[in-house]
């Protein structure tokens, strides 16, 4: 064989055979999984070994041949053959047993501890730690040996004795050596980031097994404190027992002693009467006139009936036991002041809704309100009542008694319905599909809607839940009031505690990685409506094993509310079918918050799905549900589509729609959020008693029914809110024991290191008890990160909940301010700027200040610096003296103090339902700084009232960093900011739109 390699030994040479040396150990393999099973010295000696291969081959050869000895075949060879063929080397190179061939080749490779009893001819490669090296090997590192052989260059200078050649072989050395200490050190920090990951996944198996704790304990605390209130009763009676039988005892003495004194006496007489009377005596008696006692005519007596109490306890109160005399009741000069609800169907949930939480809208509107089930309703009643409300009554002799007498006494009627149940000829199985499975035939339906016609032409005027039911009784009364089905302030409570059980903010899969789609029908009347779902259903569960379709039962013989027989194609997936027992409504919302998607399919163009209301999509929204509906009209008009919800008609679109929502858990959230906010104003409590309030002045005469109707139609023509913009943000701390706080103090921040931890200890010095915390970092650049991950970290007992977000690009003010408002689950918010603090009872006083319907309460802020509290400075417009402090909102709420100007900080406790009302904070950068300003102009505009708190609590920070200085009030800056916000208030008209330091 013809050696084309160079003889000689020159720098050049040897400095690429180290250069190649070095560039194979650099160089990282193409997938880590290749190599992550071997040992750390394992890829160490694979690319020596083709370090050696690529310097020996002799190029005029065809095939190159490695020869692998048994042993190494199964440590190494698998690991050799695998980098030569990523290096592109395997098509040159043969793999062979030492067995098969000992003369061809090019390098042995072979094990430390096998034996070589004769000297090769060709170089050999020793892989393993030899303790007892032979005298022909070279030592190249700690497992890495050869036997040199041959006259090949690399080879002398590998085996030669020169200065070039020890000078070579110890640079090999070095290199070798230092790759496997990088290789080792490499192995060794493998090791700890799998410590690492694996002490992460156990700490968060124990944040979820201690929420999991959490929950039973709150379940077990529940669970005692309802044996509590039996309990309760049960001591009382006890006690009451007690006292009954120490007062019978003494009576049962005193008895005795009577007895005891009259036992001589009464003897006498027992003796007297067994005498015979004389034959005198008897002749006289005889003539003698019957005697026949006077007993006085009293009046009957009423039994008194155990009355139901059929509405909540803030809600609905026994008729009280003293009445207005004849002469003082009527229309009296106050006008209408007590509202009582008669409820034709006491006994169904749609009571709570149409009886229930509108007694509470008018009680909240300031009036007397009482419910009483038709039949109990008596004359008192009558006599105590200015307006009666009759519910899905149907017309009787009792009803008839009850019109009559409320005509005579001047008391107003209305009669209320939620569906269209006064229109017999609706009575139709093709119009109702529920009554082939109630057990009632259309003539009994079509008299009960008869009766209920009647009731409704003879009162005055009418109420009802959509548009829909108002055209239907506008045929039979003029006046008709639109009172929506809402929700009250315990359903909200429990939605969206059911939300947090999830997890943390915007959780978009459960833990178990299942899609739940519910749906949640309270009767057996809705076969048509689910049919139309139906086969998308089918066909979503069918391709998505991980899909779960959620359906109701009978809580006592589990009767599925759904008559499956018409639904065979379910039984095929029978096991994705998760079933529920029905629960009363007042728990509804837990088991709506255990939905992904939530579907509400109804008969479109059906005169009788068109009339229904929106409580379906209201109470999945509450409980952060993704809702797909049916375009009715109700529907079409409260759900906006591929922003709040999804609407689908045909089965085509109800596939479609399920399969979006299925795959794209971004979109669940979206909408989801959307959904929350757009219905937490408009089906509120406090949004329902302003609509009362109009209904029940309207009822006092011209004056008043005109005002009432001038307002409610400016109400009508004011354009729904934008929904509130949410920037992307991040989770980077989360803490929640689930407990119940009312207010939540949101800290917004932007390199703010300096003077956030004040902030932070001002909320945490807070007297009030149960308290939310939520930090939004707006993109910060320096260390407050940090600073404010470890305080929360420290702080976890202090508070119910915690919460640290992170926008994922910098939203502005405003951005940052919807981030915190979206999280926060509590009525009421606090909004506080990482540069000021909250005086210790700011909380708690502010709190006291937000009774039902205030949409916000500001207090009065003291401004300070660096120097201390800042002075007002001698001016002749200045109503105050001279060295007073510097207060912020100092005067009384009145919008139209907002006319020429702001008066009003940022550092005011706003309540959730307002902010959702008014769209949320703007989120414009280019006008950022007035955000509050805008708010309040919003709520002057909706009539949501504010209200000041006179008390200084909390401190404004002037400095020449703050963001009013910075930005707004900065010339430009301050002259977009005054465009926008005049453009989207016209009516103010400001007095000082020229930039003005804060110094």
């Amino acid at each position: 064989m013809t050696n084309i390699f160079p003889t000689s030994l020159s720098h050049a040479l040897q400095d690429q055979y180290l250069a190649d040396l070095a560039i194979l150990l650099t160089q990282r393999p193409t997938t880590e999984a290749i190599f992550c099973q071997q040992e750390d010295w394992g890829d160490h000696a694979v690319r020596t070994i083709t370090w050696l291969v690529n310097g020996l081959q002799d190029k005029s050869q065809q095939a190159a041949t490695i020869l692998l000895s048994p042993t190494l075949d199964d440590k190494l060879g698998s690991q050799l053959r695998t980098h030569l063929e990523l290096e592109g080397n395997l098509p040159e190179t043969r793999f062979t047993s030492v067995f098969q061939n000992t003369d061809a080749g090019l390098i042995l490779c072979r094990q430390a501890h096998e034996k070589q009893n004769t000297v090769s001819s060709i170089p050999v490669v020793v892989v393993g730690r030899n303790s007892r090296p032979h005298s022909e090997e070279i030592r190249l590192s700690d497992y890495i040996s050869l036997c040199p052989a041959g006259n090949h260059p690399l080879i002398e200078l590998l085996k030669g004795q020169s200065d070039t050649s020890r000078n070579f072989r110890h640079r090999v050395r070095q290199l070798l050596a230092h790759d496997l200490t990088m290789r080792r050190a490499n192995t060794e920090l493998q090791r700890y980031r799998k410590s690492a990951e694996q002490a992460e996944r156990a700490v968060h198996t124990l944040r979820i097994e201690s929420r999991s704790l959490s929950r039973d304990l709150r379940s077990r605390n529940e669970k005692i404190t309802s044996l509590t209130h039996i309990l309760d009763p049960i001591r009382q009676e006890r006690d009451v027992f007690r006292t009954k039988m120490m007062e019978e005892s003494q009576k049962r003495a005193e008895l005795e002693h009577h007895y005891t004194e009259n036992r001589a006496g009464l003897e006498s007489l027992e003796a007297f009467l067994s005498q015979p009377a004389p034959l005198w005596r008897r002749v006289l008696r005889s003539f003698r006139k019957p005697f026949i006692p006077y007993i006085p005519t009293l009046p009957e007596l009423q039994p008194q009936s155990d009355k139901e109490d059929f509405s909540s306890s803030s809600a609905a109160s026994a008729p009280s036991e003293t009445t207005d005399s004849p002469d003082t009741h009527g229309s009296s000069p106050d006008g209408i002041q007590r509202v009582l609800f008669i409820a034709g169907e006491p006994n169904t949930p749609g009571v709570a809704y149409r009886c229930t939480r509108n007694a509470e809208a008018a009680q909240n509107a300031g009036y007397e309100a009482r419910i009483q089930p038709c039949a109990a309703v008596g004359y008192e009643d009558i006599h105590w009542a200015d307006v009666l409300i009759f519910w899905r009554v149907e017309y009787s002799g009792h009803v008839s008694t009850i019109l009559d007498l409320a005509q005579q006494e001047g008391v107003k009627t209305i009669f209320d319905a939620d569906d269209i149940v006064f229109v017999p000829h609706y009575a139709r199985v093709d119009f109702i599909d529920g009554i082939r499975s109630v057990g009632a035939t259309e003539e009994r339906i079509e008299r009960c809607f008869a009766d209920m016609r009647r009731t409704l032409v003879r009162c005055d005027q009418g109420s009802t839940t959509t548009r829909e039911l108002a055209l239907a009784m506008h045929e039979l009364r003029p006046v008709v009031h639109l009172l929506p089905n809402v929700y009250d302030h315990e359903t909200l409570r429990r939605s969206r505690l059911g939300c947090r059980l999830r997890g943390e903010p915007g959780r978009a899969t459960s833990e178990d990685g299942l899609i739940r789609i519910g749906y949640a029908t309270g009767s057996r009347t809705h076969q048509r409506d689910f049919a139309i779902a139906y086969p998308a259903l089918t066909h979503v569960l069918k391709t998505h094993p991980n899909a779960r379709l959620v359906l109701f039962r009978e809580k006592d013989n589990h009767r599925p509310v759904l008559l499956m027989e018409e639904f065979p194609a379910l039984k095929g997936v029978e096991n994705q079918i998760e079933w529920r027992d029905m629960v009363p409504l007042s728990e509804l919302g837990e088991e709506f918050a255990r939905f992904d998607i939530s579907i509400a399919p109804l008969e479109v163009g059906n005169v009788f799905c068109e009339a229904k209301s929106e409580i379906k999509f209201l109470e999945a929204s509450l409980a952060g549900n993704a809702s797909i509906v049916s375009p009715t009209g109700p529907f079409r008009r409260i759900v906006r589509d591929n922003e709040t919800g999804l609407l689908a008609e045909t089965p085509e679109d109800w596939t479609r729609a399920l399969l979006k929502l299925v795959d794209n858990p971004d979109l669940r959230r979206t909408l989801a959020r959307n959904a929350y906010h757009d219905v937490l104003w408009p089906f509120s409590p406090e949004a329902q008693a302003r609509r009362m309030s109009l209904a029940l002045s309207s009822l006092n005469g011209d004056v008043e029914a005109a005002q009432a109707a001038e307002t409610l139609l400016a109400r009508s023509r004011l354009k729904s809110p934008a929904l509130p913009v949410i920037p992307e943000s991040e989770t980077l701390f989360h803490h929640d024991i689930l407990g119940e706080a009312e207010v939540t103090v949101i800290v917004t921040s932007y390199n703010y290191a300096n003077h956030v931890l004040d902030a932070l200890d001002s909320v945490a010095a807070q007297t009030l008890p149960i308290l939310d915390l939520i930090v939004v970092d707006d993109g910060s650049t320096d260390e407050s990160l940090d600073l404010i991950r470890i305080w929360m970290e420290r702080h976890t007992s202090r508070f119910n909940r915690l919460i640290f977000r992170r926008s994922i690009r910098n939203a502005g003010l405003g951005g940052a301010r919807n981030i915190g408002m979206d999280a926060a689950e509590t009525p009421h918010t606090l909004q506080l700027d990482a540069d000021n603090i909250l005086r210790p009872d700011a909380c708690e006083t502010l709190l006291a200040a937000m009774t039902f319907g205030i949409a916000y309460a500001y207090p009065l802020i003291q401004c300070f610096d660096e120097n201390g509290p800042i002075v007002t400075k001698k001016t002749p417009d200045l109503t105050t003296p001279p060295g007073a402090p510097v207060l912020l909102g100092d005067l009384p709420s009145n919008p139209l103090t907002l006319v020429s100007g702001n008066r009003i900080d940022a550092m005011a406790m706003v309540a959730k339902w307002a902010w959702a009302a008014a769209g949320g904070y703007y989120v414009s950068r280019e006008a950022m700084g007035w955000e509050d300003y805008d708010l309040w102009c919003t709520f002057a505009e909706l009539g949501l009232p504010g209200r000041q708190v006179p008390a200084v609590l909390a401190d404004y920070r002037q400095h020449s960093s703050s963001m009013t200085n910075a930005s707004t009030e900065r010339a430009a800056h301050k002259a977009r900011v005054v465009a926008y916000v005049q453009d989207r208030h016209p009516w103010i008209n400001l007095t000082a739109e020229k930039a003005h330091q804060r110094v």
